[in-house]
């Protein structure tokens, strides 16, 4: 079973470097995109001391001078004030953003600033946008931005408009009259019933068709449309490199035969958004954070371009586990002993590489969903934690199951107190008592079973509060599928051999119930469309059924030291 756990993993990181084939059209340039400058690690628009350089943003937009005409941007504050003048010298347009919150003195003054930067350059800025989504997040009320929209159009001789989610339109129609043309945001990913890549096109444009139809003669501008590269499932929605190459170049090919006015979001990787919405807000981008581009604008897409990271890291963790296995005295009896030695050494191996490819894999997942080191830590503690229940548990299975019975490997309290030593220490079986089936009458519990008991409860607890947050709080967290796959696998196997929890592991078992009921309604919530969360949800459900099997008795997994085995039958 493990050597085809690995074998599989390997297959499938192979299969994931293989190039697809993704049919659309070749592009070649975009009608216009968003642009923000704070694509490096700590930048960020909330630090109102963060001061982007004139070199930065001309560097950005001589980069984005190759593939579009025109960027949009949300603001003007943090060096964004000089975004006109140098796409002036770049020939490129500006749908120049004015960003609108709660806050109406900085309203006041933003506006202000920016009507005196759309008239030096008129003929540089295409359109103003006053505001971004407000009504989405609930800062202003209708009347104040249809106000500011009409103060904006009677002081400047260009066209004004105002920016939110499609259904907002729909909600206040009032703000039609107030603005030049309506600007709508279609993401099909961040829809409340998200729409497959498959259909994403059409569907941006039937709402487009919508919102035509509800304002008749007014100029309809797709606003922001576009698709993640990176994070979690969404019903049929699956984030990707693949998925994003063929809705860019679909859409970018629908529109153009359409003609369609649409703006793409967004120009770069946006690494800070990752702490608002998960590793969904940081990989919009059709340029990486360090401007290369996402993704192949023609011909075929790798899915993943570095699989062989997990190939490689696979291949040295076999070669690690196998040496250190080879270090480990033979546990048979002297007419097996090379086999024996053989055993420990193959089951190291086969640990050891799905280990390595699955530790590449959980830093990936940290990597795309996490910030900075402060968010990595809990990823660093999975990743030591995981090589030390697979190097334990390589342990416990190669361990024979014949002759001497095994030490029983206890619940968390047990495991805590004899670390502790609250609890005395190597414990004997009481030979007064039955040791069929008693949990007492293991021979002795040494450290590797105590750490291996401390281990798996980590990774219950773990597990468990997963699955909770993913039944409280699901939109902006992933499936870390890659974490808890291996302690799966080993627990699975181990479970085989009847290591199982005992009845007295009762943190274990509220633990587990947690898990079965948590990944139930996160099923229910995510519905079968959503393949990441059936087999997340469904790996954690099995992970709670391999540590509560039925314990079998002792009779059956082991024989008692007194007894000869077949093979002393034998000498």
């Amino acid at each position: 079973m493990l050597a085809l756990f690995a074998t599989a993993l390997l297959a499938w990181w192979t299969w994931q470097g293989v190039e697809r084939s993704v049919p659309q059209p070749t592009v070649e340039r975009v009608d216009c995109v968003s642009y923000a400058p704070f694509h490096q690690p700590g930048e960020t628009p909330f630090d109102a001391a963060n001061r982007v350089t004139r070199q930065r943003i001309r560097a950005d937009l001589v980069r984005l001078a190759t593939i579009t005409g025109c960027v949009r941007t949300y603001s003007i504050d943090q060096g964004l004030d000089q975004v006109p003048a140098v796409a002036n010298e770049l020939g490129l347009q500006v749908l120049l953003g004015v960003w609108i919150g709660r806050d109406r003195e900085r309203n006041e003054v933003e506006l202000k600033r920016a009507l005196a930067l759309a008239k030096s350059h008129a003929g540089t800025i295409r359109a103003l946008v006053v505001g971004n989504e407000v009504l989405l997040r609930g800062e202003l009320a209708e009347d104040e931005l249809i106000a500011l929209a009409e103060r904006a159009k009677r002081e400047l001789d260009l066209p004004v408009t105002y920016a939110d989610v499609w259904e907002f339109w729909l909600r206040h129609p009032r703000l039609a009259d107030a603005v030049d043309f309506v600007t709508v945001h279609v993401l099909p990913y961040w829809e409340d019933e998200p729409v497959a890549v498959g259909r994403a096109v059409e569907h941006v444009l039937a709402v487009r068709r919508k919102v035509q139809d509800a304002f008749p003669g007014r100029e309809i501008l797709i606003g922001e449309t576009g698709w993640p590269r990176a994070g979690r499932q969404r019903r049929a929605a699956v984030p990707g490199r693949v998925e994003q190459a063929r809705f860019v170049r679909a859409f970018v090919d629908a529109a153009a035969e359409r003609t369609v006015r649409y703006n793409l979001i967004e120009a770069f990787d946006q690494p800070w958004k990752r702490r608002l919405e998960g590793a969904m807000g940081g990989y919009w981008g059709l340029f990486t954070r360090d401007g290369e581009r996402a993704f192949p604008w023609h011909g075929p897409v790798n899915a993943d371009p570095h699989w062989r990271q997990g190939l490689a890291a696979g291949a040295t963790g076999a070669l690690v586990f196998a040496l250190l296995a080879a270090c480990l005295p033979a546990t048979r009896p002297r007419r097996s002993a090379g086999q024996a030695a053989l055993a420990p050494i193959w089951a190291g191996a086969l640990v050891g590489c799905a280990a390595g490819a699955l530790l590449v894999a959980q830093w990936r997942h940290a990597v795309q969903w996490n910030q900075d080191w402060t968010d990595e830590l809990p990823a660093i503690v999975g990743a030591l934690a995981t090589l030390a229940f697979a190097w334990l548990a390589t342990l416990r299975l190669a361990r024979p199951v014949h002759g001497a019975a095994p030490a029983t490997v206890p619940g968390v309290y047990a495991a805590l107190g004899r670390v502790r030593g609250d609890v005395a220490g190597d414990t004997s079986a009481d030979p007064g008592r039955d040791s069929v089936g008693d949990e007492a009458s293991a021979t002795r519990v040494g450290a590797a079973e105590r750490w291996l008991g401390i281990l798996r409860f980590g990774w219950l607890f773990a597990a468990a509060t997963s699955v909770v947050l993913l039944v409280f709080d699901a939109r902006y967290r992933g499936f870390p599928w890659a974490s808890f796959a291996m302690p799966l696998v080993l627990q699975g196997l181990l479970a085989l051999r009847g290591d199982t929890l005992p009845r007295d592991a009762r943190e274990e078992r509220a633990l587990c119930a947690v898990l079965f009921a948590g990944a139930a309604l996160g099923l229910a919530q995510e519905t079968l469309a959503n393949a990441q969360a059936v087999v997340f949800l469904g790996g954690l459900a099995l992970f709670a059924l391999a540590c509560t099997g039925t314990r079998r008795s002792r009779a059956s997994t082991s024989m008692p030291s007194s007894a000869p085995t077949a093979e002393g039958v034998n000498e």
